[in-house]
Order: C-alpha cells, then sequence, then structure tokens
C-alpha cells in the first residue's frame, strides 16, 4: 500500500505548554480532555522542571487558535509558544 503524500496527510501546529504542577502523562490527558472536548490531539515530549510540567501538544491546524484559547482560558495551563514543526517549539521550550 503507498503512503500518503505530505500533502494529504493533514496540517497540524504544535504548541509548548507549561503547567502549574507536575502531572504524569494520563494527569495531562485527564486534565486537557474536557479543555479541547472532541479535538484532535495529542501530548508529546512531558518534562518536569521545579515543580511545574512542560509539554508539547499537537493540534490540527482547522482547531489550532481555537485550541489556544481554551488552553489559555484555563487556570492551570498556559501557551509558550508554538509553531509548524516540532523542532521549533523543542527549542524553544525544552
Amino acid at each position: 500500500m503507498a503512503r500518503l503524500n505530505k500533502s494529504a496527510r493533514g496540517k497540524h501546529r504544535w504548541i509548548g505548554i507549561t503547567s502549574d504542577k507536575e502531572l504524569s502523562r494520563s494527569k495531562l490527558n485527564d486534565t486537557i480532555s474536557p479543555i479541547l472536548g472532541r479535538s484532535n490531539w495529542r501530548i508529546y515530549d512531558v518534562e518536569h522542571r521545579q515543580g511545574i510540567t512542560i509539554f508539547i501538544l499537537r493540534v490540527s491546524l482547522d482547531e489550532y487558535q481555537n485550541s489556544i484559547s481554551k488552553i489559555n482560558s484555563s487556570n492551570s495551563l498556559t501557551t509558550l509558544t508554538s509553531s509548524g514543526k516540532i523542532r521549533l517549539v523543542r527549542e524553544r521550550v525544552l
């Protein structure tokens, strides 16, 4: 079976996010699920530093602006940076 070409795979954005508590990956899933609901998202690169959690979230391009506003309106999560390339987000936040 042939692979999909790059343009057919769908576009997404990577968002660097911080949480004010140290949370495991499963706790992050439990925290983000009510905020983003049925949006297509996935957690990458969870890191703990000095009592906070820094992680990278992938969202689809269509849901990007809505996801940013929902995340920033939550009490415990704050967006730090975002990009179309995970490498750039990793350089900025990790």
